[in-house]
């Protein structure tokens, strides 16, 4: 069975207080999970450390079969797409305008999977608003949708999008 994430022992102290303490799991490609805990208990840690935010105290993780360690992991992690507490999106942006500048960002050339994402997440009909006058629920989706860019294995379409 291949692993998507698998961490060993992942710890990562603050100081004075520790966010994870041999923190052990492995996610099976495929599979959902989500983070459930009270406030400190490390959610947040342990995405930043998986998206290379942060650094371990101790212990390693993978993503993808490729461990922390290795100078491999920084191309596995464009895999990879996270929101952390708030989406980060450009306000005097479009929502069409975000995606292509994601695109840009992760080195990617701008295809029409842009409006495959838009269309998922609900946004494919803003036009020219600017996020600045989106609901937060519309930020919130966009935020999915940036994450989102760069993983086409995420959109499975049961027949093509028609643009007409």
């Amino acid at each position: 069975m291949e692993y998507i994430i698998e961490t060993d022992n992942l710890t990562k102290k603050y100081k004075g207080f520790i966010a994870l303490n041999n923190f052990n799991i492995h996610i099976p490609e495929g599979s959902i999970y989500g983070l459930i805990g009270k406030n400190g208990a490390g959610k947040t840690t342990l995405i930043r450390l998986i998206c290379g935010l942060q650094n371990p105290t101790s212990g390693t993780y993978s993503i993808y079969g490729v461990k922390n360690t290795s100078t491999n992991v920084i191309t596995v992690r464009k895999r990879i797409g996270a929101i952390i507490e708030t989406p980060s999106i450009y306000l005097d942006m479009t929502a069409e305008q975000n995606l292509k500048q994601q695109f840009k960002i992760i080195g990617l050339p701008i295809t029409d999977y842009l409006y495959d994402i838009l269309e998922l997440v609900g946004l494919d009909r803003t036009g020219k608003k600017q996020v600045k006058n989106f609901s937060l629920g519309m930020k919130q989706r966009l935020g999915i949708a940036v994450a989102l860019v760069g993983h086409p294995d995420f959109l499975v379409l049961d027949e093509p999008i028609n643009r007409t």
